[in-house]
Parts: structure tokens; C-alpha cells; sequence
């Protein structure tokens, strides 16, 4: 069985923390794996701090101490071997009676604690709050995965109208795409924003209110969703109908196929993650005609469950459970600046 051989892997499980939210299921067959290597684990949200949630910690001899307590389930901080970060919700405190901006003072301030407190652990972290952040702007992503060889589509962002036109117009097809996250919360519901087709008569001032992101439409004969889990590549192939400029309008009519990446993608995805300092993420990529692989998004918290439905074969969660549970993996560390030359 899977699960017998990374026990083997893993060696002796580490206590593994899990920050998530308490509705995202995506996580349990990952602690499930987790509990099958005999990993202790501690899953809780940001947003249960403080009624479930008690921390006591302190800076000892260079390193943080201390337990960590939520819903019952009791460990020493020191101990724990990994964390894993997944789209955790913020603290929020109201009590009774107290002003709003005192409110939201507090909430910071415990966000500030507990997350702070767990980002400073010097233990596994998938990924590290720092590096989700860096990885998740747009614009350097795309430098890193170019720097790494890996084909980038023409990009635009900005704000300029007359601008954006000639971007556009020079890209010949192009598509408008988020630069955060792809949904909007609004008074009739969640709305979900694709990637969509734009041409430079489309474009007005409205441009002008915001900032934006044009990106070269890649005529693509399939897409790829490429996981990444401490080196190991799991790529699905997923075929969209032929209009399709975003698959996650069409999940209904996807076709999901095993697929092998080329060598020179798998060492250009190798040093993308290291130069993003990330031990897991998401990438989307597209295979155009010539079968040329282009690499359009980087998403360091990219689900994917949907592929391992799929494509059961691609045992992504027990990947990711045995990179948590491994005593040998340490924290993916910053490279120390070079000191200035004197002149």
C-alpha cells in the first residue's frame, strides 16, 4: 500500500499542525493519511482564537516554547515538526459592548500572536505565510518563472487606458485576469471571475478605476494542472470545450488524462519552487499547438483534490502527508544577502 511505504519513508512522525478553515474539506484525506503514518495532529482555524484555541509561548534560548491547545488536542510547541498553512480565516474578536475599532485592534492583534507565533516556529512550513505572499503577486511570480526558463505569456498590468489598448492590440488575442483572488463577494451572492477574452475596442476608461491584468492568449489544445509537493510533480491533463478560456467555468465538461512533463519543464518548475522558496503550490499551464508548454499562473494554496478524484493514481495527499510527517525535511530557508562591497 501507499501508506506502508512512506511510513517507511517518513521514519518517526512529527507532530503536524494544520491551520485551516473548519469547512475546507480538501484537507481530510491528507490527515487521514497523516493519522495512518501516525502523525499526531492539531487542526484548528485562525478564526477559532481565542474561544478554541489557547496559546502560551515563549522566546527561550533563541527558539520558541510552549503548548499550543485547540478543541482538546494538547501539544508542546518545540515539538511540533510542521505546519501546514491552508486558506485560514483571520480572528475575529467582538465582544459585547466594545467599540469597532477596538474590535478590530484586537483581531489584529491576535492574528499578530497566534499566526505570528507559528510563522516564527523553526520547523517544516507548507508553505511559510511569507513566501504564500510573495508567490501569490502576480507580477513577480511570472519574473520568477521566466528567470526559471519556463515560457511566460506576454503580460500587462496597470491602469492606463490608452496604454492597455496598445498592449492588447499588440498581443493580438488576449485575456482579462484577476490578480487576486478570482472570486467577489456581492449583495446577491459569491461571483466567480474567469478569465475572459478582451479586445482593445473593449477596453474603455473604466480601465482607469483599477488596476488590471492583460495576459496573451495562449491557443491552447489542453491544460495542464501541475501539483508540486517538495519536488514531486503531479501533472493532470484537462481538456476544456474549444471556446473555454478559463476550465474552472467548465469542471462539468473537463476531460482529465495522466500526462508526462517534459524534462526541461520539470527543471524549470524545480527551480521556479526554489527561487519562490515554496514547498507547495498549484501552476496552470497551457500546451499550444506546437505543443509548447506556457506557464500562466502560480498559486502557492491551489487545490487539488479535484485532480485526485479524477486521477486517483496521483497520490498527491499521501505525498503531502508524508512531507509533513518527514523528520528529515526541514524548513525551505532564504539564502543570507551577499554583504555590500566597501568602496
Amino acid at each position: 500500500m501507499v501508506v506502508d511505504h512512506l511510513v517507511a519513508q517518513a521514519g518517526r512522525p512529527r507532530p503536524v499542525c494544520v491551520v485551516a478553515r473548519d469547512e475546507d474539506a480538501s484537507l481530510n484525506g491528507v490527515v487521514q493519511e497523516l493519522h495512518a503514518l501516525g502523525a499526531p495532529v492539531i487542526r484548528f482555524d485562525l478564526a477559532s482564537f481565542p474561544d478554541r484555541v489557547t496559546l502560551a509561548a515563549q522566546l527561550a534560548g533563541g527558539r520558541i516554547v510552549g503548548t499550543l491547545e485547540a478543541d482538546g488536542r494538547r501539544v508542546q510547541l518545540e515539538d511540533i515538526g510542521a505546519v501546514l498553512w491552508w486558506h485560514p480565516s483571520r480572528p475575529r474578536i467582538s465582544p459585547e459592548g466594545l467599540d469597532e475599532g477596538y474590535a478590530e485592534w484586537l483581531s489584529r492583534e491576535a492574528a499578530a500572536g497566534l499566526a505570528g507565533t507559528l510563522a516564527a516556529l523553526d520547523c517544516l512550513h507548507v508553505n511559510h505565510p511569507n513566501f504564500t505572499d510573495a508567490a501569490q503577486n502576480k507580477a513577480h511570480a511570472l519574473v520568477q518563472a521566466a528567470a526559471a526558463g519556463l515560457r511566460v505569456p506576454g503580460t500587462w498590468i496597470g491602469n492606463h487606458p490608452a496604454d492597455a489598448r496598445r498592449a492588447v492590440g499588440d498581443f493580438g488575442h488576449a485575456v482579462c485576469k484577476s490578480l487576486v483572488a478570482p472570486g467577489v463577494e456581492t449583495a446577491d451572492g459569491p461571483k466567480v471571475l474567469f478569465t475572459s477574452p478582451v479586445t482593445p475596442g473593449g477596453l474603455d476608461e473604466g480601465v482607469g478605476t483599477a488596476a488590471h491584468q492583460f495576459q496573451q492568449r495562449i491557443r491552447a489544445m489542453y491544460e495542464i494542472r501541475l501539483i508540486v509537493v517538495n519536488g514531486h510533480l503531479f501533472a493532470a491533463r484537462l481538456t476544456a470545450p474549444a471556446h473555454s478560456t478559463d476550465f474552472r467555468a467548465h469542471y462539468d465538461e473537463l476531460a482529465y488524462d495522466y500526462i508526462d512533463v517534459p524534462k526541461e519543464v520539470c527543471s524549470g518548475v524545480v527551480r521556479l519552487m526554489g527561487r519562490l522558496h515554496l514547498e507547495y503550490a498549484a501552476l496552470d499551464l497551457l500546451v499550444d499547438t506546437q505543443t509548447q508548454w506556457w506557464l500562466v499562473d502560480v498559486n502557492p494554496v491551489g487545490q487539488w483534490g479535484f485532480v485526485e478524484h479524477h486521477l486517483p493514481d496521483l497520490t498527491i495527499s499521501a505525498r503531502l502527508a508524508a512531507v509533513l510527517a518527514d523528520t528529515r525535511i526541514r524548513r525551505r530557508r532564504v539564502p543570507a544577502p551577499l554583504p555590500e562591497r566597501t568602496p
